[in-house]
């Protein structure tokens, strides 16, 4: 998809246990002015680094930015990074 500007975001966690706790996302903006995001990727800002990496390169349609992001999230989890 042309025109994706994808950057790292920061923000807090709000889950009840971790509130306060920096979080990193995504978010992408299009040439139209939209927006997507996605606010709370991992509390490491080098993951979410090579993430991001991933999305440039890739350039996805809209339709599988949370996919992407899940499937990432996911991998993490496994140890898989």
């Amino acid at each position: 998809m042309d025109g994706q500007q994808w950057e790292m975001i920061r923000g807090t966690c709000g889950t009840e246990g971790a509130e306060g706790v920096p979080t990193y996302g995504v978010a992408v903006r299009h040439p139209d002015g939209s927006t997507w995001t996605w606010s709370d990727v991992d509390t490491d800002p080098a993951v979410v680094a090579v993430l991001l990496e991933r999305l440039r390169l890739c350039r996805p349609e809209s339709c599988h930015y949370g996919d992407m992001v899940l499937d990432f999230i996911h991998e993490v989890a496994a140890g898989e990074l």
